[in-house]
């Protein structure tokens, strides 16, 4: 069996023109008579490289030799091509994707968990896309594809990085990663299983959608400014609205938490926590409740209460308004209530409103 396989990926979202074996950006081309052509047309489609990934799983199961995957537009395929000739010691899986500024770190990470050895990605040319795919392997090295994933630029340099794989690798030893709905839990799956060996939270670059936030609780007022902006419900509020609660695997890392709180309480921190922890609700600040004297509920917190009254009275010292917080301690609900109440006994007694006559059976 020869020691290359190419294939090509169409990615296009276009379900007339690749269901008849055309690719979006490849017009001229039959991608149908391609290997190993996959249909990803849809948006239920997540994992586009996942078919070729389990390939690979059952190759490396069987044998030890390196396997590597190459991935590369249609600018590349002659750089491949060229590429086969100068080495076969290697089992290589090169890959024509006709939108290759869609593969991102997880598909990478992905490569890296289920089989393959090295993985080398085309260097895009434009700009704009360049810079966006050295975000992605930047990304990719830190969370487990450090010494793993190459760029390369031409046919030479292929070469060269081919020739300096070693032809063997040693047993398979890592557990398939868990391969789950959305992204972002596959690729922390993929990093369970590339950084196996590392405990503590691993630093990720500053543009990553990973990470935690830091919470000032000294200068928190409980606003929950950010609670209502966040875009994931990584942010929200216990069931009393005093306390602040946080689910870092929720957390993309956007910064409007940040860039909202009025006290300038919160710091992002981007990182990696291999620790079941990450999934769960962690209290950053609990503050006293204030509880409606006249239901009884809960409608803010101390905080905010004492801040108001103090912004109200014109003074620095809260002293004053926690003196008015015992008059003023009502909810909206209850406070539109009153006001309505005395507003109908004023004008009762001054004899604009009368009680409605009862009506006969």
């Amino acid at each position: 069996m020869s020691n290359w396989q190419q294939s090509g990926l169409c990615l296009c979202r276009n379900e007339d023109m690749a269901g008849a074996g055309l690719c979006l950006r490849s017009e001229n081309r039959q991608w149908g008579s391609v290997v190993g052509h996959n249909r990803a047309v849809a948006s239920d489609i997540e994992f586009p490289i996942l078919d070729i990934c389990h390939q690979a799983l059952k190759r490396r199961l069987k044998g030890r030799r390196a396997q590597v995957l190459i991935l590369h537009d249609g600018s590349g395929t002659r750089d491949v091509n060229r590429a086969e000739t100068c080495s076969k010691e290697v089992w290589t899986q090169a890959v024509e994707v006709c939108s290759l500024d869609r593969i991102g770190h997880v598909d990478v990470l992905l490569a890296l968990a289920m089989g393959f050895d090295r993985v080398l990605l085309q260097h895009m040319s434009a700009p704009d896309t360049a810079a966006i795919q050295a975000q992605e392997v930047e990304l990719a090295r830190a969370m487990g594809g450090k010494g793993r994933l190459d760029l390369y630029s031409s046919a030479r340099q292929l070469c060269d990085t081919l020739a300096a794989i070693p032809k063997t690798a040693g047993r398979w030893r890592t557990q398939s990663p868990a391969v789950v709905a959305s992204r972002r839990g596959t690729a922390r799956a993929c990093a369970a299983v590339l950084l196996s060996d590392k405990h503590d939270p691993v630093a990720l670059p500053s543009d990553a959608p990973y990470g935690t936030v830091q919470l000032d609780a000294s200068a928190c007022s409980m606003c929950q400014s950010c609670v209502w902006l966040c875009p994931t419900d990584a942010l929200s509020v216990g069931d009393r609205k005093s306390e602040l609660l946080f689910v870092e695997s929720h957390c993309i890392q956007c910064g409007m938490c940040r860039s909202i709180c009025p006290e300038d309480a919160l710091r992002l921190e981007p990182r990696l926590v291999q620790s079941p922890s990450v999934d769960a609700r962690k209290s950053l600040h609990q503050a006293a409740p204030v509880y409606c004297r006249s239901c009884g509920k809960t409608f803010t917190v101390s905080p905010v209460m004492d801040r108001l009254l103090t912004r109200f009275l014109g003074g620095e010292d809260v002293s004053p308004a926690k003196n008015a917080r015992q008059k003023n301690q009502q909810c909206s609900t209850c406070r539109v209530r009153e006001a309505q109440g005395d507003r109908n006994r004023r004008m009762t007694k001054a004899g604009l409103m009368h009680s409605e006559p009862k009506r006969g059976r």
